[in-house]
């Protein structure tokens, strides 16, 4: 409500707003456009979805050891080795190779996506391969998260469910998680195992079969029981109440998993939407067939991405062909392609698993921001007697092992992976930018992003209105990502 004043003077004067500022809800995000893959990335994403396909019944502890075979059939066989080579030999996967020239290929993100692939001396390993869009140090190999013994499921997920107030009791947050989610905190000696998880085709029935939040929702409760601090940025001022509580947490989760979940089903009614991996691969397997090479395809990329697997890694063609034969029976082509292989997948649908990986990247970083993630490996998440666990690179590996398990399916490119994830980090970062203006309050939030960047989260008060926050790197000031509406306006009126 604002006062009105009669001006004897003619001149103009602010009126400040007399009521309390009101909670605002964030702007939606602007999606991002969908990834311009060119010819030599788009081969690129088709060769890994193809190489974890035929290493999905691989042993995890095996995935980095170049000596592990897989066995097709009884006169077919290779090792990670060799698939490493057929990857390494296309030149989206060679460092030496230049950008291509295709309009949105040489853009950041791009590249991006392909340096991740590499390690230090700008050369792809089985370790890289398998970072699934998270950059990890160059000695860290893929295994699975330990969070994932937190996961415990107490009853099948109602979900989607309208969620407390931030200010509840955790109690009943938890009941909340049970009813939404499916997730429960394991009981010292009354709580089930962990999940049984040994292969990438376990990994992709694991996550594919829980609501993409539980986990993280388990990982919570598993934190907040064992006393996990929150990040010392947010400890409150002396004599004032504190406002960051578990109950807040999940209510920031409970905002950044809708947005999530909404900004994925945006993104599938798009209209430069990709093509799926499982068309792709058949358009590959009847173009290599030469059925259609004289008909005009709507996109020749296709046709030119596999030339160029067929030249560059027809080891790898060769093998997806016998390993379609084993699963499927005889074969009408010679290069039979098509995905998925086998049914590590299950029956999943593409819109299935839309979500998983934008909630995945928007949980774990409200996780790595709100607890107090700067020190590793002083967490202790399963007893005094347990290892200690630094909670940020698990949620990292959480959100890797989630992509991944959509790259196993055959429904999902990796690319679309790496950008899902941190379309997710921007809507927790739109999140917590809104709580800490609205709070007014000074607070500092710091955690490591998706690229291995240390991000500061600052917020400054104000004598009115919401808090100015602003984004840190080590060099400075970054512009907040995504975001789609300017910040609203302090002033309140000019008369």
């Amino acid at each position: 409500m604002t006062r009105h004043t009669p001006l004897t003077h003619g001149f103009l004067r602010v009126v400040q707003g007399t009521g309390p500022a009101q909670p605002m809800r964030p702007e939606p995000l602007d999606l991002p456009a969908a990834p311009r893959l060119s010819v030599s990335e788009l081969a690129a994403e088709m060769a890994e979805l193809f190489a974890l396909a035929l290493m999905s019944e691989c042993h995890l502890d095996d995935l980095d050891n170049p000596h592990c075979t897989v066995r097709i059939n009884g006169a077919t066989r290779f090792n990670l080795h060799e698939l490493l080579c057929e990857m390494r030999s296309l030149p989206w996967c060679d460092a030496a190779a230049p950008l291509p020239d295709l309009a949105g290929a040489a853009s950041p993100p791009a590249a991006e996506r392909r340096a991740i692939r590499w390690n230090g001396q700008a050369q792809m390993t089985l370790k890289t391969l398998l970072r699934s869009g998270v950059r990890r140090p160059d000695g860290a190999g893929m295994r699975l998260s330990g969070l994932f013994a937190t996961d415990h499921p107490v009853g099948p997920a109602k979900g989607p469910l309208p969620a407390p107030a931030a200010s509840a009791q955790l109690s009943e947050w938890s009941q909340w998680c049970a009813a939404h989610s499916g997730a429960g905190l394991a009981l010292p000696g009354r709580g089930a195992a962990g999940a049984q998880i040994t292969t990438l085709a376990q990994l992709a029935r694991h996550v594919f079969d829980a609501p993409p939040a539980r986990a993280f929702h388990c990982a919570t409760l598993a934190s907040l029981a064992h006393g996990t601090p929150f990040d010392e940025g947010l400890a409150p001022v002396p004599g004032t109440p504190g406002r960051w509580t578990g109950g807040r947490l999940f209510a920031l989760m409970a905002q950044a998993e809708e947005q999530a979940r909404w900004a994925a089903l945006r993104r599938l009614a798009q209209a430069d939407r990709l093509t799926r991996p499982g068309v792709t691969a058949a358009r590959m397997t009847v173009y290599l067939a030469r059925e259609e090479r004289q008909e005009h395809m709507p996109d020749a990329r296709y046709r030119h991405a596999a030339d160029m697997l067929a030249r560059h890694s027809a080891n790898l063609l060769g093998w997806v062909s016998h390993a379609n034969a084993a699963a499927r029976g005889p074969q009408r082509f010679d290069q039979s392609l098509f995905l998925p292989l086998g049914s590590c997948s299950g029956s999943v649908y593409p819109s299935d698993a839309a979500a998983h990986v934008v909630v995945a990247g928007a949980l774990a970083t409200l996780m790595k921001a709100v607890f107090d993630t700067s020190r590793p490996r002083h967490l202790r998440l399963a007893g005094k007697s347990a290892a200690p666990m630094d909670l940020a690179d698990e949620l990292d590996l959480l959100v890797a092992n989630t992509a991944m398990a959509r790259v196993v399916s055959g429904g999902f490119y990796p690319s679309e992976n790496h950008q899902d994830m941190r379309l997710g980090q921007a809507i927790a970062l739109q999140v917590l930018r809104q709580a800490l203006s609205e709070d007014n309050r000074s607070a500092t939030l710091s955690f490591r992003d998706f690229d291995g960047r240390a991000l500061r989260i600052v917020a400054h008060p104000r004598q009115f209105g919401r808090g100015l926050v602003e984004l840190r790197d080590a060099a400075g000031s970054l512009p907040w990502p995504q975001m789609a509406a300017p910040p609203a306006a302090h002033l309140t009126a000019v008369m």
